[in-house]
Order: C-alpha cells, then sequence, then structure tokens
C-alpha cells in the first residue's frame, strides 16, 4: 500500500517551459533543506582569501572559499578545524561574545555539490567532448559484448577517485549537520526543532524507477510491475519517445495499476544535451510526449545534463542527477541525500547505484551493496531511490532480477520507509520547501540535538 499521497496539482507540471536561467540563481540555500527555528547571523569575524578550493574536516570535505580569520579569540570554543591543501588549518569557532564563524559560506559550499561545480577540482576521469561524439557515433555499430568489454576496460584502467565516495558521499549530510550545530552553539541551546524531511515520522522515502531502452524493455516492464506489485510496491517507467514503438495499451495498464510513465528523452543518446541549439530544437517534442504520456517526470537517457537546463523541461520533477556516480560516461553527483529545487523544477537524485553499474560492468552476484545503501540511507532520513531498467541485459535477465527480488523483499521488511511515486515525492517537497499548510498529511517537525564530530548533532523523526 502506498504512503501518503501528495497531489500533483500543487504546481502545473508543464509551466514555464523554455525559460533558461542561470545555475547560481536557482539553487536553494542550505536553510532550505532543514529549516531550522533558529538562524545564523553573518558575520564580519572573517575575510575571503580570495577563490573556491578544498577544505577537509574529520572524514569530510566541501569546495568554498575560504575565510580567514581576522583576529585570535582566546576565549573561543573550537566546533571545528578544516585543512586547506597548503596544509594551512582554518577554525569554526563559538567567540567568547557568543558569535559563531565559520571558515566558509555555507550556501556556497552546498550549492557548490548540487551544481557539481567540484567536479572540475577533482580526478575523476570522464570522456572528453570529441570522445563522447565519437563514442555515440560508433556505439550502435558495435556489438553489445564489445561495448560492455570496452567499458570495464576503462574502469580497470582508471584511478579511484579520492572523491566522491562510493557508492556512498556523506559530505553533504555532515554539512547540514555541522550547520546545524552551528546554529546550536549560537542560540547556546542543546536542542532545537526543525522541519521533518519527510511525511508523518517517515524515516526514508523509497521510490522505484526503471528505464526502458528499448521496445521489448516495455513489453517486459509488465512482468516487473507484477513482482512490485504482489509486494506492495508501485514504481515509475520512463520511455524513449523517439526510439521505439510506444505500446499505449501497456502504457495505460501500467496507469491504471498505479504505477507511473515519464519521459525518458527522444532518443536514447546525447543528443539532448549535446548543443542548446538541439535543445532548443527537441524541446518542442519533448512537451508533445510529455503530453501524451501524461508524464511529470524527466530523466535524460545516460544521465546526460546540462543543470541549467532542467529547469525548462516539460516537467514537474527531475532525476537525472546521481547522489555520487563514477561509473557513468557524465561522472559526477550533487552528494545530497534529499530532493532540492533547480529553479521550478524539483531534482530527485538516484541514490542506489544502477542495477547495469552494479551486475553488468562490476559483475556484483548479490544485492549486498543495494542493502546496505539502503540501510546506511534510511539511519540519515534521506530519499531511496532505485534506478533500473526492465530490458534484456539489465533486470530482463533472471539472474539480474532476482537481484532486484532480493532488494524489493527486503525493502519490505523495513515498515519506516515512505513507499511513494516519484511525482508523489517531488509534490511533497515542493510544499515542504514553500511551508504549504491545510493538506490531509501536515508538515511535522523533528529535533536536531547536539551530537560529537563528524555528525555533530543527531536529527530526530516527530514523535
Amino acid at each position: 500500500m502506498l504512503g501518503p499521497q501528495a497531489s500533483v496539482n500543487d504546481i502545473a507540471p508543464h509551466e514555464d517551459v523554455g525559460r533558461p536561467t542561470a545555475l547560481a540563481a536557482t539553487l536553494p540555500p542550505l536553510a532550505r533543506l532543514l529549516q531550522p527555528k533558529l538562524e545564523l547571523p553573518a558575520t564580519d569575524a572573517c575575510e575571503d582569501a580570495g577563490h573556491p578550493e578544498w577544505l577537509a574536516a574529520s572524514g569530510w570535505r566541501i569546495y568554498a572559499t575560504a575565510k580567514r580569520q581576522r583576529r585570535p579569540d582566546h576565549a573561543a570554543e573550537l566546533l571545528e578545524s578544516f585543512t586547506l591543501a597548503s596544509g594551512d588549518r582554518l577554525d569554526a569557532l563559538r567567540l567568547g561574545d557568543g558569535n559563531v564563524v565559520v571558515p566558509f559560506d555555507f550556501d556556497e559550499a552546498y550549492q557548490n555539490f548540487l551544481g557539481e561545480r567540484w567536479r572540475g577540482q577533482t580526478d575523476l576521469r570522464a570522456l572528453g567532448e570529441s570522445q563522447l561524439t565519437f563514442y555515440y557515433r560508433v556505439k550502435r555499430l558495435l556489438p553489445r559484448e564489445l561495448q560492455l568489454a570496452l567499458r570495464r576496460l576503462f574502469i580497470r584502467l582508471r584511478t579511484t577517485p579520492a572523491f566522491p565516495g562510493w557508492p556512498l558521499e556523506l559530505s553533504v549530510d555532515r554539512l547540514a549537520r555541522f550547520y546545524a550545530r552551528c546554529l546550536l552553539a549560537y542560540a547556546d541551546v542543546d536542542q532545537a526543532p526543525f522541519t521533518w524531511f519527510w511525511p508523518e515520522a517517515y524515516h526514508a522515502a523509497l521510490i522505484l524507477t526503471h528505464d526502458v531502452e528499448t521496445g521489448d524493455g516495455l513489453r517486459r516492464a509488465l512482468e516487473l510491475a507484477d513482482l512490485e506489485q504482489e509486494r506492495g510496491f508501485r514504481s515509475s517507467f520512463n520511455v524513449v519517445a523517439g526510439d521505439y514503438p510506444i505500446d499505449d495499451g501497456i502504457l495505460r495498464e501500467l496507469t491504471d495499476r498505479g504505477f507511473e510513465i515519464g519521459l525518458h528523452g527522444l532518443h536514447h543518446d546525447r543528443s539532448l544535451f549535446s548543443s542548446r541549439a538541439e535543445f532548443e530544437r527537441q524541446l518542442p517534442a519533448l512537451v508533445e510526449a510529455a503530453e501524451r504520456f501524461g508524464s511529470h517526470g524527466f530523466r535524460s537517457p545516460a544521465t546526460h545534463r546540462v543543470l541549467e537546463w532542467l529547469p525548462e523541461l516539460p516537467a514537474l520533477y527531475d532525476c537525472t542527477v546521481p547522489h555520487a556516480d563514477r561509473y557513468e560516461p557524465q561522472p559526477g553527483g550533487c552528494c545530497s541525500l534529499w530532493p532540492y529545487s533547480i529553479g521550478r523544477i524539483v531534482e530527485l537524485p538516484w541514490t542506489l547505484p544502477q542495477d547495469h553499474i552494479l551486475f553488468t560492468l562490476l559483475r556484483q552476484r548479490s544485492a549486498a551493496v543495494w542493502l546496505q545503501q539502503v540501510q546506511e540511507i534510511e539511519r540519515r532520513f534521506g530519499l531511496i531511490q532505485c534506478l533500473s531498467h526492465p530490458d534484456r541485459g539489465y533486470l530482463g535477465d533472471a539472474d539480474k532480477r532476482a537481484h532486484y527480488v532480493e532488494l524489493l523483499d527486503a525493502l519490505g521488511e523495513r515498515p519506516a520507509l515512505w513507499r511513494a511515486l516519484p511525482r508523489e515525492v517531488a509534490a511533497w517537497w515542493r510544499r515542504r520547501d514553500v511551508g504549504v499548510e491545510g493538506s490531509a498529511v501536515p508538515i511535522r517537525e523533528g529535533t536536531m540535538r547536539v551530537g560529537i564530530a563528524p555528525d555533530y548533532v543527531s536529527f530526530e523523526p516527530p514523535l
């Protein structure tokens, strides 16, 4: 049985399509994530050191402009120390007068994660523009086994990046908790309320999403839907509008059974985001396809993306951006375990490794990585989003489908998860984001309580 319903009518799914905006103006401040009752006032105790760089704390890091303390305060309480690549140490302090000074800007650090601005400052290897163009030009000419062999070879030959952690990166989680710790320090209290992440007192939200890459995959979607429905789940199926015939009867059956249909682009390649001109050329056809399918959500093929353009999509939400991924053609990630807004659109990051990554490229033989990730995300009250495929070579194969059933059975034993459709989570997050009250499912308060580094505070659900 599905959890609390959040109406998709909270906003029109296709409003304001075609209005490009600068990314910096569309990402939320960190306070929007927690919506605490406390505020941390601006301080002039620090000055900018110049340009964004890595600041490392105990077990996590941020990418932001360092701020150096202007004057020492021997009565200050140390909240945390951050180390620069140069070896310099910068401290976050509660001063003797009660003010809190932090050697970076919280909003800049948070938005640098969400905007993937950190990607150019790591050893995360990716194909260049010309290499991607060549790959997609010859991909259809190569046998699938040769494609996979080349992907596996690329994985083996590259070095393991120091950032982000895979499959779980905790820096945004710890940034949010450190922000909460600074709020409590400034208010000189041990605990305070904040807006809880999910409806009721659910510990985490769970959404199951499938990208359908072929007509055969669309036919197999019904088999996957049967497995889920038998266990009390519903999911979304994202279809490619222009690469294979769309059986409207299958779409109707899925929607009649409570499943959701999303849009997975016009073609399963990188063409949509290959240039601004191509994006604008495809946009009218995307609007038409979204209206035909009744879709509220979008995921870009192979998760290619230009974040600034996502708000122009004909969608209520997007689920293209990974939490942390090093294996996709465009690696990276927002490093967040929670949804966030990019202008008018809600971004639902996928937070479990894709089935293709685990079982085909890395040749995992169980759902163990998935199950461990679920446990960690629920413990941190985030969004669990599984991205898989019903096609052959994915969950269309009996051995890989068995791993998915193992995941479903384990999820069914976790009653604190809100089982929802992606459109329900997006509508909930939008309503939570703007603080809309008056629905049958009220927005409730959790508690943030002083803890110890590297978590800094505990987040506790509503009673």
